[in-house]
């Protein structure tokens, strides 16, 4: 057990040093691919996304710590819609079954723009074109717990970019790591991730750099310009949470806390709790810290587990976020076991 701490560790060390060396010279707003930090589920986003220390049962594990993913019960499909900002379509996927070599899960999530109307410096007012900007990251899943205490994850996936008006496209594989300890003291646990790890992307044009026109003083330069390459949002995350309640089957209340850094914004602290009635009706409510748009958070959940028979399940759940000038984010959410 401790050879295997040891090397998991190392692995965390090495991502973190060649990510914080990426990042030396970098400033906030920096990295792109940014959907990949878009919260696709509604439960964790109504704690205020403080999950990597709490046992999520079902598939949505793999986006935030797949470590956890070996608290999944069953096979497990989850379904997710966010109303993003001015109109902006996400969506999430997700399935999972266990296997004796460990719980494996395959799982997609996609932005599209919807169609966007070009303007230029000359022509500011349009020029009766338009555009989409699409994101796409598709990969697979593998947890296992490695003694009763302790688990570990990993994600492999193809991060993708495209604009469909100029043919600008970009694609790299990405990785995602996730641990999970259950520390032994009452209902305390311990949890951590990294997430979004993987080369530059760049953007390009059938196979060729691609390039744009740029301007000076209000005139086409006379050599377009080549995009610079960018970084994911790479993003380390560590987290904790609590049952106050672990032993009382009518009523359950989670307080958890998360500290996060990602590459190209400001430590926070995620801070949320979840209540439970009856492993039925769950509220709850959550925040950041240090964030300059994002504030209260909360949602409600239903779980019809119990009244369906052969060992099915369904919850069903949703979620509200404020981010002040930009407005609120709607979340709904379902998960349903075999």
């Amino acid at each position: 057990m401790i050879s295997k701490v040891k090397i998991i560790i190392s692995v965390y060390a090495v991502i973190l040093s060649t990510a914080w060396a990426q990042q030396e010279f970098e400033k906030t707003g920096s990295s792109g691919a940014h959907f990949l930090n878009i919260s696709p589920d509604a439960k964790v986003t109504g704690m205020g996304n403080s999950v990597v220390g709490v046992p999520i049962q079902d598939v949505a594990a793999v986006f935030y710590n797949p470590g956890t993913l070996v608290h999944m019960k069953n096979t497990n499909v989850f379904v997710s819609n966010v109303q993003w900002f001015a109109g902006i379509n996400y969506n999430a996927f997700a399935t999972g079954m266990k296997t004796k070599y460990g719980t494996l899960a395959l799982h997609m999530r996609s932005l599209s723009s919807g169609e966007i109307e070009e303007t230029t410096v000359i022509e500011q007012n349009g020029t009766g074109r338009s555009f989409v900007w699409n994101d796409l990251a598709v990969g697979g899943t593998w947890a296992k717990a490695l003694t009763d205490r302790f688990s570990l994850g990993m994600n492999f996936y193809r991060v993708s970019q495209s604009i469909d008006l100029y043919n600008y496209n970009t694609g790299v594989w990405a990785v995602d790591i996730g641990t999970y300890y259950v520390t032994g003291f009452r209902s305390l646990r311990w949890g951590m991730s990294v997430r979004n790890f993987g080369p530059e992307m760049d953007f390009m044009v059938n196979g060729k750099d691609a390039t744009f026109e740029d301007y000076h003083n209000g005139e086409i330069l006379p050599e377009p310009e080549s995009f610079r390459p960018f970084h994911m949002p790479l993003t380390f995350q560590v987290g904790v949470s609590y049952d106050l309640f672990a032993e009382n089957i009518m009523h359950n209340l989670i307080i958890a806390v998360d500290g996060v850094h990602t590459s190209d914004s400001a430590e926070r602290f995620n801070i949320g709790a979840q209540y439970a009635f009856m492993n039925i009706l769950f509220i709850r409510s959550g925040f950041y810290t240090n964030h300059n748009s994002a504030s209260f958070m909360g949602g409600f959940g239903v779980d019809l587990s119990k009244y369906i028979p052969f060992g099915t399940s369904l919850r069903f759940d949703t979620s509200m976020s404020n981010y002040g000038l930009l407005g609120f984010v709607k979340k709904i959410t379902i998960s349903a076991g075999f």
